[in-house]
């Protein structure tokens, strides 16, 4: 216990010393709080650190101040990408980067002039947790390590709690919210609520816009959330099997039961590793998810593809989709989407 003890203080000292983004480059900048990073470290504690009864899962910001004389921040990633950032009481705060990705800045004038520079890099430990104003419980699903050695892609697939109430509909993402999620690009949302008790409000549309294409694909509650929905995978390969669809976000009410299943479909297929699938399963606790979930769920996952042909994971859950109906070229089409960012630009990579 001891030991546990003194790893968290360690973490938290880190935590707070690099928070705040320095003006070296060689500086590290990590999102994740001290207790995220203690769970990851070992993420059979998650249970005993997060008790999903609050808002924890959000990001760290990355503050870089001292800006009294600039007027705006030049943030440049090392995929080349550029945004302008207007600076406000001397300071800009910086958040939901990709994860090991190195950027530089500059600090500049109301006439442009150049007064400072420097730049960071962000930790790569996956999850890229999000903070979005009003949605708990988002993460992007690239970032993780696949069986090669390379990782999934990020910046194409969020995984989410609701953006709107159940049964009324009402919006539960503000403003901010709405305009942090278009700003990662977002094309589709994938809501896996039931739609025959109204759950999801009877919407039409995203509460994100008219641009935002909506998929309701209604995926039943109750435990099991893997096996009672397999009839509801043919219907969701067909938006994930669709380059144009993309980035796109899914999500149920919480984020966690009917949203981890899919996610273990997904990571499965993409061959992350079974450590790495409790990791991104257990990190759900640090959301406002109204109690804590157990690793149980993966373990049932675990045991169920084992009556599917195949020498491993990723091979079993693929011939579990298949033998339920989900077009194999759909399949392809999403792990090719996921693993190649050759066809990909900008902050996508």
């Amino acid at each position: 216990m001891m030991a546990l003890i003194k790893k968290l203080l360690l973490l938290l000292f880190v935590a707070l010393f690099i928070v705040s983004c320095a003006t070296k480059g060689s500086e590290i900048y990590s999102p994740h709080t001290s207790s995220q990073s203690a769970a990851l470290e070992n993420w059979s504690m998650t249970t005993l650190i997060a008790k999903g009864n609050e808002e924890a899962g959000r990001p760290l910001s990355c503050i870089v101040d001292g800006l009294d004389k600039a007027d705006t921040l030049v943030l440049v990633s090392s995929k080349g990408d550029e945004r302008r950032i207007k600076v406000e009481e001397g300071k800009v705060e910086l958040i939901n980067l990709l994860l090991g990705n190195e950027y530089t800045w500059r600090a500049m004038d109301g006439d442009g002039k150049t007064i400072k520079e420097g730049g960071f890099i962000v930790s790569e430990e996956p999850p890229r947790n999000i903070y979005v104003d009003g949605v708990t419980n988002v993460r992007d699903l690239g970032g993780w390590v696949m069986e090669n050695g390379d990782r999934v892609v990020q910046g194409l697939a969020y995984r989410s709690g609701r953006l709107s109430e159940n049964k009324s509909g009402e919006a539960l993402i503000t403003d901010k919210g709405i305009e942090t999620l278009l700003s990662l690009g977002i094309k589709s949302e994938i809501d896996l609520r039931k739609t025959e008790d109204n759950e999801n409000g009877g919407l039409k549309g995203s509460p994100l816009g008219e641009g935002v294409e909506y998929f309701s694909i209604p995926f039943e509650t109750g435990g099991g959330y893997l096996q009672k929905n397999l009839s509801s995978f043919p219907m969701l390969f067909k938006v994930l099997g669709d380059r144009d669809n993309y980035p796109l976000l899914f999500h149920c009410s919480i984020g966690t039961d009917r949203t981890g299943a899919v996610s273990f479909v997904l990571l499965s297929l993409l061959s992350v590793s079974e450590d790495d699938l409790y990791r991104d399963y257990l990190f759900s606790n640090f959301g406002y998810i109204g109690g804590i979930r157990r690793k149980t769920a993966i373990d049932d996952y675990l045991l169920f593809i084992e009556r599917y042909k195949g020498d491993s994971r990723q091979e079993k859950v693929y011939s579990m989709l298949v033998e339920n109906g989900v077009n194999e070229k759909d399949i392809d089409e999403f792990i090719s989407i996921m693993t190649d960012a050759g066809h990909l630009s900008g902050e996508w990579k």
